[in-house]
């Protein structure tokens, strides 16, 4: 199939892409990388005023809130604030464009580490790596959804799952636990999880519930860590 091909069908028959897929070459596994870096960079294009002014105001907000810095350098740190934000993006430019070729170099080796070690299967790391890069094409259709609502919000916050809810105090752990339940990252694990049982030429089912539980650890994780810096920064 061809790459468009592969990209349609991952939304459509995302098991015909990862019967395609499955043998690994170099070329196979760097051509969906390399579109997912492409994709970062677009993404990044039309929210990169906002990234700027956040990081902006993140620095303002840190300045106001501690004594730690004496004004001399709060107003050297200000300075140089100003300079970045009227400056080049150029570290997040590099951070958007391998942003997703990490997340999946990541998420390839917890495949891995799944299907090889708990499941006690013998595939290539190669072989993951190829179908959860094309599971991660879900993010085109992402961005699109995602970037209009951070533009017309004005916020890179933005939820497409649980996070709707508005569960608990804002930045709390509950708060982040229940927002990182995101539909699109569910879906990417679904595809994975789908991808590896034709890999292994098992039954998708044992592979999601692993995948799952990691999953939901992760988001714990995340959300321990971001409640508890937010909760120093406050």
């Amino acid at each position: 199939m061809s790459i468009l091909s592969n990209i349609i069908n991952i939304y459509l028959a995302p098991s015909k892409v990862f019967e395609a897929v499955k043998d690994f070459n170099f070329k196979k596994a760097l051509v969906p990388l390399l579109i997912l870096a492409v994709v970062g960079i677009i993404a990044y294009l039309p929210v990169q005023d906002l990234v700027a002014e956040l990081e902006y105001d993140q620095t303002v907000n840190f300045m106001e809130k501690t004594d730690r810095l004496s004004e001399e350098a709060k107003t050297e740190m200000l300075q140089k604030a100003d300079e970045k934000l009227e400056g080049s993006h150029i570290n997040q430019y590099i951070s958007w464009f391998i942003g997703y070729p990490i997340k999946v170099l990541f998420m390839a080796l917890v495949a891995l580490l799944i299907g090889n070690t708990i499941m006690g299967g013998d595939a290539k790391y190669g072989q993951l790596l190829n179908i959860t890069a094309w599971s991660y094409m879900i993010s085109i259709l992402e961005n699109i959804i995602k970037i209009p609502l951070m533009l017309s919000k004005w916020s890179l916050e933005v939820y497409t799952g649980l996070g709707v809810l508005g569960i608990g105090e804002n930045g709390s752990f509950i708060n982040k636990f229940i927002a990182g339940f995101d539909l699109f990252a569910l879906w990417r694990i679904v595809l994975i999880a789908i991808g590896m049982g034709i890999i292994y030429s098992k039954r998708t089912k044992p592979y999601l519930i692993a995948l799952l539980i990691f999953w939901v650890l992760l988001i714990a994780i995340s959300a321990g860590i971001q409640s508890f810096f937010l909760g120093l920064a406050g």
